[in-house]
């Protein structure tokens, strides 16, 4: 199976997580490079290419302590 189509929804002062030890970051610019294609996002912990991040669920959701083990 290829890959042949990816959607990405993101927006200025969305958190992703970046680095090894994913650490959370904020989204201050996207920039595209028409020449390349490339799509580098700018964050509070520095540049980043547009795929080599994860994306940030928020946790302050109240939750049943319960639940994790049902």
């Amino acid at each position: 199976m290829t890959l042949r189509n990816i959607s990405l929804d993101l927006q200025l002062g969305q958190t992703i997580l970046v680095g090894r030890n994913r650490k959370p970051a904020t989204i201050t610019k996207i920039e595209y490079f028409e020449k390349t294609g490339e799509i580098v996002l700018n964050t509070t912990r520095g540049k980043r290419k547009a795929l080599t991040f994860s994306l940030y669920e928020d946790e302050s959701t109240p939750e049943n302590p319960a639940d994790r083990f049902r």
